[in-house]
């Protein structure tokens, strides 16, 4: 597949020479005509506030102005239109499964966070997606690659964080209430305000649909509350909590039998809480925070458990001498859960680490990285986990990063105890990502990033069959894998409000092509105005399979859709948003467990319409 690669280089070499990579770009005449956005600021791969052009990790992120026009139903889903994400879901509501260059088994390989806290189910250590809607996010941020050395267990994929917003003003209010195809309801509303050193807000979100098709009907609710308050030190005292009632629906694959009829269906309640400590000052930075996940699980097929997780996080960033800057920390995370109606049915873990990170800087254009973790999980015992990374910049405009990190996963509750193929001698599942990308400016407002990498794994967790049954399958550590791939992104801002993004996604799994697209391109075109917005998007997919060995083939499809947005008076304004608006029947490949993995129809052409309110 990755043939078709060179490409993209001789665009690059079309691009690029005439944005500075033949020259220093300071020889140049200034360009009037240039409009830059300001350095954008991230803080996921750091777990601090820094500098996009000063990370060699390959970084992506949806800001403010792109999830104001959206019309999806969470944050994960959202995150689909990042190059190198990939979403499993069944419709437009309920799970939406975050896959990161091929790696996420429903959010246990690529690590899923809220503002840097790990958001897991204690038993089986997945993520609930669809407890994450827009209501209260300001950002969302895509660290891709193995991030193991700053969040242990699960980061091997990536790192998805869902950043909420911030108290700006001394009230805020947003309001919002729509309603559209197929029964579908949605509201949302936010208060928050700040007065000197106090600030909070809280929020909540509900949403209905009777479903596209039969038996995929949803319900959700979601409440946050937030705040904040300097205390004597200069420190910052903070706490969240959030709580989220869900019930989803589960159609039949598009590949069953249509006499068949589904009546599966699945309720969720979560629940989590966060106190924090953070302080800073001109060389340093530091932060101390517990949180506990909890939530309780029935299914229609009478599955019923709760569950919990307790955590800290500790973490430090001092500058001792100009240029070089030192980071480190520790975690620790006890995770429980049993079944009620079953008394004997009660497990736990846990597992803790520590890690140190340095970064060295010269003459601003040459910042080195490297860092390590050891991480000790109570079954599974040792790990250490790496990570080297390089930034050189060229020019002004134009910078070369190089990463080498190490990520894994610990074997989890229902691997190693719960159900018949369980197995107690599980190892972490582990992978290598080795990666170089380029950073560019280009005259006229766009940028340019590009990454190639390889993903090379080992001991993936799956069931296999059982050499001495019974049971006839147990989980095992499978075997090696490498993945490699190639992201190029293009983004542009420009006078009136315009701004586009375009990224295409190459991703050769080897063997591995169930549910992994080997091709998507993602695009964008929007103008916010002073009265209106509007944004036209869509997605392409193409070399994409239900099976591994590149069997089962599925499908290519595009998806186009389309949002506008007009003030009325004041704070009001009127919206509406038509999605797939070519109509397209296609499906996505979702790895759902209990044996439901297999392929989902997608909605067709939706139309969506509301008011929203803002003060």
């Amino acid at each position: 597949m990755l043939c078709k690669i060179p490409a993209a280089f001789v665009l690059l070499m079309i691009i690029v020479p005439g944005a500075g990579l033949c020259g220093d770009v300071k020889d140049e005449k200034p360009d009037t005509l240039a409009q830059y956005r300001m350095e954008e600021i991230v803080v996921t791969a750091t777990r601090i506030a820094s500098p996009l052009e000063n990370l060699a990790l390959s970084v992506s992120f949806i800001g403010p102005k792109e999830i104001d026009v959206s019309l999806k139903n969470s944050s994960t889903d959202l995150a689909g239109a990042l190059p190198g994400v990939f979403i499993m879901r069944t419709g437009d509501f309920g799970r939406s499964d975050v896959s990161i260059r091929g790696l996420g088994s429903r959010g246990r390989q690529s690590l899923v966070l809220m503002e840097g806290r790990p958001e897991r189910m204690g038993l089986f250590d997945c993520t609930v997606t669809h407890s994450f809607p827009l209501h209260d996010v300001e950002k969302v941020e895509v660290v891709k690659g193995a991030s193991s050395t700053l969040y242990g267990s699960g980061a091997m994929g990536g790192v998805m964080n869902i950043i909420p917003r911030s108290v700006k003003n001394s009230l805020e209010i947003d309001l919002r209430a729509a309603g559209g195809t197929y029964e579908t309801y949605l509201s949302s509303g936010r208060i928050a305000g700040r007065k000197g050193g106090l600030a909070g807000s809280v929020s909540g979100d509900y949403r209905e649909s009777a479903g596209h098709v039969d038996n995929s009907a949803y319900r959700g609710t979601d409440i946050t509350a937030r705040g904040e308050t300097l205390i004597p030190g200069s420190l910052l005292l903070s706490v969240w909590a959030k709580y989220f009632d869900g019930y989803k629906e589960e159609p039949l694959r598009s590949t069953d039998d249509p006499s068949m009829v589904s009546d599966t269906w699945n309720d969720y309640k979560r629940g989590s809480f966060d106190l924090g400590l953070k302080g800073e000052g001109d060389a340093y930075h530091y932060r101390a925070r517990y949180y506990r996940n909890f939530g309780e699980h029935r299914f229609s097929d009478g599955w019923h458990s709760k569950d919990a997780t307790d955590g800290f996080i500790l973490y430090g960033r001092s500058e001792p001498i100009e240029g070089l800057e030192i980071s480190g920390g520790g975690d620790y995370r006890f995770q429980r859960g049993r079944l009620p109606d079953k008394p004997d049915a009660e497990w736990d873990k846990w597992e803790a680490g520590v890690y140190l990170e340095t970064e060295y800087s010269h003459r601003e254009r040459l910042t080195l990285t490297a860092g390590a973790r050891y991480n000790y999980d109570g079954v599974a015992g040792e790990e250490v986990s790496p990570s080297f990374g390089l930034v050189w910049r060229l020019f002004d405009r134009t910078s070369l990063r190089a990463v080498a990190a190490h990520g894994f996963r610990s074997p989890q509750i229902n691997e190693l105890y719960m159900f018949p193929p369980s197995n107690e001698d599980l190892e972490a599942e582990r992978v290598w990502n080795y990666e170089m990308g380029l950073r560019q400016k280009i005259p006229g407002g766009l940028e340019m990033d590009i990454s190639v990498y390889r993903m090379d794994g080992e001991n993936m967790i799956e069931l296999a069959d059982n050499p001495s049954p019974p049971p006839m399958m147990r989980f095992a550590n499978t075997g090696d894998f490498v993945f490699d791939g190639m992201e190029v992104s293009l983004d542009g801002n420009w006078r009136g409000g315009f701004s586009g993004n375009v990224s295409w996604t190459k991703l050769d799994p080897g063997r591995w092509t169930k549910g992994r697209p080997g091709t998507k391109i993602d695009f964008g075109l929007s103008q916010h105005a002073k009265r209106y917005k509007v944004r036209l998007s869509g997605r392409y997919i193409d070399d994409y399979y239900a099976g591994n060995d590149s069997t089962d083939p599925i499908p290519s499809y595009m998806v186009i859709d389309i949002y506008g947005e007009v003030i009325v008076t004041g704070g009001v304004s009127v919206f509406a948003g038509l999605n797939n608006i070519g109509d397209e029947e296609y499906s996505i490949y979702t790895d759902l467990p209990g044996g439901q993995a297999g392929l989902y129809l997608m909605p067709g052409r939706t139309v969506t319409a509301g008011l929203k309110y803002g003060y």
